[in-house]
């Protein structure tokens, strides 16, 4: 954007950004930019803070005030939430892992144990359904949630199961399903007590959970596929790259009916 904003300001328009990265607005230097000190993608600070939203798109706006650039200014102060965990009061863990949990195995019944873990996150899922007025990203495929989870545990058993909708590729219904599930941990977890960092929110959901489980096996399934759409997903569709850590080094490390790597 910041190459862009030398473009649209040559037009007369004049232009204002934030910035996730100095390093970058720095080589660029477009014509005003206020660095943040926020995570990526998140640069407005904090979810459900709008004060403080509010303070940073203010701050961003009074550059336009400037006629002489390039601007580079830093917001001073850090988002909401960053300092709970040093206070004893920090982001825990929505789901309790109690011996319930142990009645499913996610090795033997995979559908059971997401089925179940799930369920428990549902209390939190519905107060911040409520916290948001409704608004959820659960549901934009068009598919129920449940018949999604389905396909991904049967997925992991066999990549020809039939898909829940056979308009789009079979990869995009599998994209599908992974982002929906996703979306419904991540938006029952946004209603726990503390305000969780990206990192902290992404090393419980792909390292801790059931799902995570899932995930892995759903990556090994892809990686040694021969249908060259379903290969090309576990390269970083599956996982972002910062968890890249958490796939599955072979499929011997895999549930048993996995397929063996390809030699």
């Amino acid at each position: 954007m910041g190459g862009l904003a030398h473009y649209i300001e040559r037009a007369g328009i004049a232009t204002t950004q934030i910035s996730l990265v100095r390093e970058h607005t720095e080589k660029i230097k477009p014509p005003r930019a206020l660095v943040v000190p926020f995570e990526l993608g998140r640069p407005f600070g904090a979810p459900l803070e709008p004060d403080f939203q509010r303070r940073v798109l203010l701050d961003v706006l009074a550059l336009l005030e400037r006629d002489e650039g390039p601007v580079l200014e830093t917001f001073p102060d850090d988002p909401p939430g960053t300092g709970d965990a040093e206070d004893g009061e920090g982001w825990a863990c929505p789901v309790n892992f109690g011996p319930g949990l142990q009645e499913a195995d996610v090795t033997e019944d995979p559908l059971g144990a997401l089925t179940q873990e799930m369920d428990r996150l549902k209390m939190w899922y519905d107060l911040g359904l409520k916290e948001r007025n409704g608004r959820t990203t659960v549901g934009i495929s068009g598919v129920p949630l449940s018949d999604l989870t389905a396909y991904l545990t049967a997925f992991i058993k066999d990549e020809d199961t039939a898909p829940p909708r056979t308009d789009i590729p079979r990869e995009r219904v599998l994209k599908y399903a992974i982002d929906e599930m996703k979306a419904y941990y991540f938006e029952a977890s946004s209603a726990q007590p503390g305000t969780p960092s990206d990192k902290e929110l992404s090393d419980w959901y792909y390292g801790e959970t059931v799902a995570a489980e899932i995930l892995r096996d759903i990556n090994t399934m892809c990686a040694n596929s021969a249908d060259e759409d379903l290969a090309m997903m576990s390269d970083r569709r599956i996982f972002p790259i910062h968890q890249q850590h958490r796939k599955r080094e072979t499929a011997e490390r895999s549930p048993h009916w996995l397929a063996k790597p390809k030699e």
